[in-house]
Order: C-alpha cells, then structure tokens, then sequence
C-alpha cells in the first residue's frame, strides 16, 4: 500500500511539478529561431573547392550542385566580399557533375534527357567563371563518357583526375564541399 501511495504522489509530483518545467525549457529552447540570422563571420583568407559530381538537378535542369556553389557565391559578394582577395572558389565536374560543363552542342548530344535550349546551366557557370570562380573538368569523366575537350566550355580547365584534383586543392588550405 505504501509503494503504490509513493507511485501515485510521485507521478502527481512529474506531471504537475517537473513537466511544465521540462516543456517550458524545451520551448526557450525552439524559440531560437525567432532570433535575427546568424551571419557569416569568417570573410577573409576562406578557399573552397566544390565538388559538382551528382546530375541531379530542379525542374529546370540547373545542377542543385552548382545553385548551391551560386547561393555561397551570392552570400559572399552581398557581404561586401571581393573574389581573389577574401575568398577563393574552385568548382571540381566530376563523374556525372562533369556534364554542366558541357556547351549547348554537346549537352544536345552526350546528355540523355536534354533540355530544349542547350545546357541550362550555361548562363549561371558563365556567370560564375566572370565573378571569379575557376572551373575544372575531369578527364577521367571525360573519358568514360565520350567528352572531348572541345565539348566542354573554353575557360575551364581539363585535370587527369577530378578526386584527385579535389585531395590536391584540400591539401593545399582548400574546404572541401559536396553540395
């Protein structure tokens, strides 16, 4: 009788004491998103290389991989941060990422699913390429899928290995990022 006693005023003493007090931490604590957004800190002396290996892209054939490349992009220069002096971008196509670098001729002929009017992701990597950012395209992936050198745009570059390329520039300070 006793033990049972102790039960009931214990579960009385949770359920009116403690879990108030637990939801209502649990609240402070999901409320944190009300709070102004965090912002970048580090503006400076940042380099990043971006691997562009999945073709997986939005409905309107943009590369998801590049638009994320473009959205850090965005974030850096709405920062008042300069390309070359505060931050560094390389972007490595790869594997099934090396078809964006593809000219409208070739993504017409080389990609399975083509989109209408050449490749989609022209206009934001040309962009891209004039705000500074380098471009690298993988012979490897080249090879295993028929690309010739003048299949891919003129300012970027061919590497014997685009892993390869990517261990090189994260041992030379570079972040790796897989968007």
């Amino acid at each position: 009788m006793k033990i049972t006693h102790f039960i009931t005023v214990a579960a009385f003493y949770l359920f009116t004491v403690w879990l108030p007090f637990i939801q209502t931490e649990v609240w402070a604590q999901t409320t944190q998103n009300t709070k102004p957004l965090l912002e970048i800190t580090n503006r400076t002396g940042i380099k990043v290389v971006a691997q562009v290996n999945y073709s997986s892209t939005m409905p309107n054939g943009i590369s998801k991989q590049v638009m994320a490349v473009k959205n850090l992009y965005d974030q850096y220069s709405n920062l008042g941060m300069k390309p070359g002096k505060d931050y560094e971008i390389i972007m490595v196509f790869r594997a099934d990422g090396a078809q964006f670098l593809l000219t409208d001729e070739a993504y017409d002929l080389k990609v399975k699913q083509p989109h209408p009017k050449g490749n989609p992701n022209k206009a934001m990597i040309e962009a891209l390429y004039k705000g500074g950012i380098k471009m690298y395209e993988c012979h490897i992936a080249m090879k295993l899928k028929g690309y010739k050198p003048e299949d891919i745009f003129p300012f970027s570059r061919v590497v014997v290995s685009g892993i390869g390329a990517v261990v090189d520039f994260e041992k030379s300070g570079y972040l790796s990022m897989t968007p």
